[in-house]
């Protein structure tokens, strides 16, 4: 049996990760942390890696505040994401993960306190513990009749570690214990819920049902911004609404002007995102695949002249293009200053960040002026 207490500063960093060794533990979070676990290769492009490989049966066990999720634990070539909300890749194996197919657990971490988080990896089973409570556990596991099992087994597996883009999360103690026999699992005292990772059918929520499980702050800056844009006649905004608190999707969509803006929320969780969208039927360039229109040069650069900060995290907040496809028709390419980057889809995508909701209506307000003078 061997145990090894994680020294955090020997870990490796890699691709725009944001480290800081503090009182309370170690900071981690990214500036640009692409989570596509649907890719065959470099699922997360943003990560620490630990200079050292471990053997199965082990025991990972961590301590951690997580104000802004998530958290992704790469062991081998699998993973298990933490706090990830509408994630349907939350788990993959790690010798032969699949990544075509969805695979998830209720992963539900706490934002405003510690989280004791246990992994056990073993021979025969696997077994996943948050704040005491067992929310996974299987038999059947790919790695556990793998034919290449015994010999990656005995080189070890690589421990890596990242975050979502512009998470926050505190590292306060982390220790892997490598076992010479199977453990036994940990006694599970609890029902293992099922992960809703799709909007809640069936249901007529209100405005406010929806939002009633995000913290109070939370819930006054998206009041503000749905007033923003129901008061602003003219966005021509048009709102929906689907589910409810389990899993809402909240949508306001300027079919006029072609753009639109989204909350996604599961319980105390959310992100939301604005792009000037695109039509698969509507004729740009010569080619079925365009948008009615798109803004976002003139905007940043109004936005600039009066807040360069402002400008500066709004590019922050765009999707990266990372390429993953060979003939891709949404790359989109913006400028600002004359600097050039490439996006995704040209969407922008925002965590729970309250900063996120000011820096959105900031934004809006100069589009609404520049629509008006356009009118």
């Amino acid at each position: 049996m061997a145990l090894t207490q994680i020294d955090f500063d020997s870990f490796q960093t890699a691709h725009n990760v944001i480290v800081e060794k503090r009182c309370d533990g170690f900071f981690l979070s990214a500036a640009e942390s692409v989570r596509r676990y649907y890719l065959p290769t470099k699922p997360l492009s943003s990560c620490l890696t630990i200079p050292k490989r471990f053997c199965l049966p082990l025991r990972i066990d961590m301590t951690l505040l997580m104000p802004q999720p998530g958290l992704h634990l790469l062991l081998g070539e699998g993973h298990i994401s933490f706090g990830t909300q509408a994630d349907n890749r939350s788990l993959s194996d790690i010798i032969e993960p699949d990544n075509k197919k969805p695979k998830h657990y209720y992963n539900r971490t706490s934002l405003d306190k510690d989280n004791e988080i246990t992994v056990l990896y073993g021979l025969k089973f696997m077994q996943i513990i948050i704040n005491g409570k067992t929310c996974y556990f299987s038999k059947k596991e790919k790695y556990m009749r793998a034919p290449l099992f015994a010999n990656m087994n005995k080189a070890g597996f690589e421990l890596k570690i990242g975050t979502d883009k512009f998470a926050e999360v505190v590292i306060k103690k982390m220790t892997v214990e490598e076992y010479d026999t199977e453990p036994n699992a940990i006694p599970i005292t609890n029902e293992i819920l099922s992960a809703n990772v799709i909007i809640s059918k069936g249901v007529k929520a209100t405005f406010e049902d929806c939002i009633v499980l995000l913290s109070p702050m939370l819930q006054e800056e998206i009041k503000k911004t749905d007033q923003f844009l129901l008061n602003n006649k003219e966005f021509k905004i048009k709102r929906k609404i689907e589910g409810d608190q389990f899993g809402c999707k909240i949508t306001y969509t300027s079919s006029v002007h072609g753009f639109s803006y989204a909350l996604v929320i599961h319980e105390h969780l959310m992100h939301h995102f604005y792009w000037w969208y695109m039509l698969s039927n509507y004729k740009f360039e010569e080619k079925y695949m365009g948008r009615k229109n798109d803004l976002t040069n003139h905007v940043l650069k109004s936005v600039y002249e009066l807040s360069p900060e402002t400008a500066d995290r709004l590019v922050g907040y765009y999707d990266k293009c990372n390429g993953c496809g060979q003939s891709c028709t949404v790359k989109t390419i913006y400028e600002l200053n004359g600097k050039k980057f490439v996006s995704c889809h040209g969407k922008m995508g925002m965590n729970m960040n309250l900063q996120t909701f000011s820096d959105l209506r900031f934004m809006l307000d100069i589009q609404k002026d520049i629509l008006t003078t356009k009118s």
